[in-house]
């Protein structure tokens, strides 16, 4: 799935930087082969200190926005991250939730840091409250793409029934009919 995130993040010509944050090693193999830069949070930091870390490296380097995204949304296409930006603009937050509603599947700040990170449980709602508490202009853009993210073993179900031209959808086609991996699958990321 990140794989497909970062190629619809490399279709988007308003994206100027994509920098993966993880304490994965095998992660930073995979985007640096997609040249795309890689940020080690270090040993357990967490998402959002390895969000927060990430921010402060977009403000030194003069970056007037950030757009964060999780690696579990393989069904993004440019197109919705073109419509979540262009909706962002003129906004110092905007934040997209997920399927149910309670989590934050895109968040856009300007500038980068412009409210504290707070995935996890209900992270829409608190994104929100931040916002509202720091007094920041903030915008609620819906996206079906953006917000059919890959929590449970339904949603990977869900994802076998739809017809996926991704590694995601390469992925799957190689699962014998269960939703737990028997082993690592073969594509030219590994």
């Amino acid at each position: 799935m990140l794989v497909d995130v970062l190629h619809t993040l490399q279709g988007v010509r308003r994206i100027r930087r994509i920098t993966v944050i993880s304490a994965d090693f095998t992660v930073r193999r995979i985007v640096r082969l997609m040249r795309v830069h890689f940020l080690w949070e270090g040993k357990r930091r967490g998402l959002n200190k390895g969000v927060r870390l990430a921010m402060r490296d977009a403000k030194r380097r003069n970056f007037s926005a950030a757009l964060i995204l999780p690696s579990d949304i393989p069904l993004i296409t440019p197109r919705e991250v073109m419509r979540f930006l262009r909706f962002s603009d003129g906004y110092s937050v905007a934040v997209a939730p997920s399927k149910d509603g309670s989590g934050t599947n895109a968040l856009f700040l300007r500038p980068p840091g412009a409210i504290n990170p707070a995935f996890g449980r209900n992270s829409f709602r608190k994104h929100l409250s931040s916002a509202h508490r720091k007094g920041v202009s903030v915008r609620v853009v819906r996206s079906v793409g953006i917000a059919s993210d890959v929590d449970e073993p339904a949603d990977v179900e869900s994802l076998k029934r739809v017809l996926l031209r991704n590694e995601t959808g390469r992925f799957l086609r190689t699962m014998d009919g269960t939703t737990s991996v028997k082993g690592p699958t073969k594509s030219k990321f590994n």
